[in-house]
């Protein structure tokens, strides 16, 4: 055992798992078996493959060559999980095989000893959802989740085994087909049908074998010798995106190649963008990466995924979802100022690659992390295939005499002391008779032991005077010098404390200070001003003001001032109203809040429903849809979402229901939500709907019913969700259906969910 392994580790990041917050779902690692028994080698797959996006289904039949590994074999095992084996034939006749569990147990005709080679065919058909991907529209693609390939392709499902790769696609006329390798023939064989060919010349990893199906756009361009490809769906990313895309991959590829000294491990590169990331843990293939639209920036994306052509296909790793993994494509990829990827995307890798790219910009031991970055190079010479992270630790020991056994999973999470925020109300002691002002700091929050400076500032009939005042603990009382010709005051917190002020300023102040040059202070007195509701003349003050003022942002607080003083009285909405199709977004939204204060006016209601209705922005819709349902019942609430629905405003629909659905005492909210969740809807929009069932429907004969269909839909994340709803019913059958559903499951966090629940 090296001395390293017996030494403290010395980090240059202290990281563990302990600063890394595992997702809810996670319970152990997507693995394969360290040590497979592959008595052969695979040589080549030529396949022909009918794709059915519409189903979805795969329908092949595939020619294997295999090569023996040692003497006397008499049969090879492929794995074949969720998909059915139609026959398999060794030069026409029937072979002799069976399936367990996984495993396709095939029977040679001969023995064959050392490096005798045998071909044979085996024919099939998949619609497995672990394997295969369909989305609402019309793509399809294949799973590089590990162990998942088996589910559309019979193979020997392992990183460690290799092929050549020749085949053929028989897809929709209308459609375009991508895959590993380099497209070689593409022939119309009818009206409805074409045929496409690729080619993967050199042997790469069968599970870094993929495909995608859909309408897609293509581009390319030249990176060196390399190809570069771009395929995106019909009308889902404009031409100065792709190009832009196109031009950062190729900038990229090169770079990287330069950086460690090697070049890039496959002929083409495919680049695959697609709405929906389906809950891929693994997003890069061997010369194919997929760029998910809901998984965050693409620029980010693509970064990474050319990254991982290096680092997780050219080198491949029993444990692909692996945060040390995610740092060392980190340190190639850089750490340009780009969007971190979709935290809410509950994926295990993408949460890795967030700390990761942030441990590099912020790493405090350079000396470690420039030893790991320069034997980048080395790393990528002196091993391939599969490789992990105890031989890359070998070669940092050889130069450091430490054995860095875990690092990169995560930044270090830095302990910060900060603050809270401390909250004072100011009540201003002022007589204006006498010329003195007295302010009185008392706290509402947990108060401040250290002292807290201010500047006050006056502003008087002719000039501008500041001063240094400060104040401590729990109440504390400050006497401010001030002119005879004082108008107000303001003050700013000057010392480092995190401190809120809520100030009781004298009428006369406010409306001094509505006055000033400056919008901020402004706003402030108007926000201030709405708390003298029992003052007449603060109306009119206002009114006055806002005839004379310019500037938008104040103009829409004085709104909202007026509005809180008004408080819905009646024939005050007309001030509102006038203002409800203003061209300013700021004086729309507050006059849009404003008339929520006039319920039962059916003016006021019909204009909001059309204002809701025709909003183009998503805030103006967000703040009309809160004013709406202010001034509506639960009935005109669902109306507003089913006529979202009839115009595919699908998460407009859902949100109008959420309002709906809490106030409905009928069932026909509910079962708007209920076609939601069971219909053909993006994520996003089935995830919000399934969540308001769970929340709102407590019938147990309807979970019963539901949750069979929910907990087999194709999409991991919905059945993942739906067994919250188990809540709903009886322990005997919760327990009896969730038993059921685990023999039949094969994703592995809804598995352990299902564990965890029995």
């Amino acid at each position: 055992m090296k001395l390293g392994r017996l030494l403290p580790l010395i980090l240059f990041f202290t990281i563990s798992l302990a600063t890394l917050k595992a997702q809810p779902y996670f319970n152990g690692p997507w693995e394969y078996e360290r040590y497979p028994d592959l008595p052969f080698l695979l040589e080549e797959i030529d396949m022909e493959l009918t794709v059915d996006p519409s189903v979805p289904l795969i329908k092949g039949t595939a020619d294997y060559l295999i090569r023996s590994r040692r003497p006397d074999l008499t049969q090879v095992i492929f794995n074949t999980s969720d998909l059915d084996v139609r026959g398999i034939s060794f030069g026409g006749d029937e072979a002799d095989y069976r399936i367990s569990g996984d495993s396709l147990l095939i029977n040679l005709p001969d023995t064959l000893d050392l490096t005798e080679e045998i071909s044979f065919q085996i024919e099939w058909e998949s619609s497995s959802p672990y394997g295969i991907h369909s989305d609402g529209y019309g793509n399809v693609w294949t799973s590089l989740n590990p162990q998942m390939q088996n589910h559309w392709l019979p193979i020997p499902d392992h990183p460690e085994v290799e092929s050549v790769v020749k085949a053929a696609f028989i897809i929709p006329a209308d459609k375009e087909v991508v895959f590993n390798g380099e497209k070689t023939e593409d022939e119309v064989i009818s009206t409805e049908q074409r045929k496409v060919s690729w080619l993967v010349e050199e042997p790469i990893a069968v599970t870094g074998l993929t495909i995608a199906v859909g309408n897609f756009v293509h581009e390319s361009a030249r990176a060196g010798a390399k190809s570069v490809s771009l395929w995106t769906p019909e009308n889902s990313l404009l031409g100065e995106v792709r190009s832009r895309l196109l031009e950062s991959a190729v900038e990229s590829l090169k770079k990287y190649e330069s950086d460690l000294e090697f070049e890039f491990p496959y002929e083409p590169l495919q680049i695959v963008v697609l709405p929906d990331h389906r809950w891929e843990e693994v997003q890069a293939g061997a010369g194919v990466i997929y760029l998910y639209q809901n998984l965050g920036s693409l620029a980010t994306q693509l970064r990474r995924g050319i990254a991982a052509q290096w680092i997780g296909n050219y080198h491949r790793y029993i444990q692909p979802v692996d945060g040390r993994y995610e740092f060392l494509k980190a340190l190639v990829a850089g750490s340009p100022q780009t969007e971190q990827l979709n935290k809410g995307a509950n994926l295990e890798s993408i949460a890795y690659w967030n700390r990761s790219e942030k441990a590099v910009e912020s790493v405090k031991n350079e000396f470690q992390k420039n030893i790991i970055q320069s034997s980048l190079p080395e790393l990528m010479h002196r091993f391939e295939g599969v490789t992990g992270w105890d031989e890359y630790a070998d070669i940092w020991y050889n130069e450091t005499g430490v054995f860095w056994h875990d690092v990169a999973l995560a930044e270090q999470e830095e302990e910060v002391s900060e603050e809270g925020s401390s909250v004072y109300n100011v009540e201003y002691l002022y007589d204006e008779m006498a010329g003195s002002l007295t302010l009185v700091f008392e706290a509402d929050t947990e108060p401040v032991r250290s002292l807290v400076s201010l500047q006050a500032v006056e502003y008087g009939f002719t000039d501008t005077t500041r001063s240094e005042i400060s104040f401590t603990g729990e109440r504390d009382s400050v006497q401010v010098e001030i002119s005879s010709g004082i108008e107000y005051l303001t003050l700013d917190v000057t010392s480092e404390q995190n401190i809120t002020l809520q100030e009781e300023k004298p009428f006369i102040f406010l409306i001094r200070q509505l006055r000033n040059s400056d919008s901020e202070v402004q706003i402030q007195a108007a926000n201030q001003l709405s708390s003298y509701s029992e003052n007449p003349d603060v109306q009119l003050a206002i009114q006055d003001v806002m005839s004379n003022e310019v500037n938008a942002e104040v103009r829409a607080a004085l709104l909202e001032t007026l509005a809180a003083l008004t408080n819905g009285a009646t024939g005050t909405e007309e001030t509102f109203l006038q203002s409800i199709n203003a061209e300013n977004r700021a004086i729309q939204l507050s006059s849009i809040r404003s008339l929520a204060n006039y319920p039962g006016n059916d003016r006021v209601k019909n204009a909001i429903r059309n204002t809701l209705l025709r909003s183009e922005e998503d805030t103006v819709f967000t703040t009309a849809l809160d004013t709406y349902q202010q001034l509506s019942d639960a009935g005109e609430m669902r109306a507003i979402a089913e006529r979202f629905s009839s115009n595919d405003q699908h998460q407009r629909s859902l949100d109008a229901l959420t309002y709906a659905v809490a106030e409905d005492s009928t069932r026909e909210s509910l079962t708007i939500a209920d076609r939601y969740a069971l219909g053909s809807y993006p994520y996003e929009v089935r995830l919000q709907a399934l969540e308001l069932l769970i929340k709102h429907e407590e019938n147990e004969a309807y979970w019963e019913q539901t949750l069979e269909m929910l907990l087999e839909d194709r999409d991991p994340r919905i059945r993942f969700q739906a067994l919250n709803a188990v809540k709903h019913l009886s322990s005997k059958t919760t327990v009896e259906l969730i038993r059921a559903r685990l023999n039949e499951e094969m994703d592995p966090r809804v598995r352990a969910k299902i564990r965890r629940m029995l």
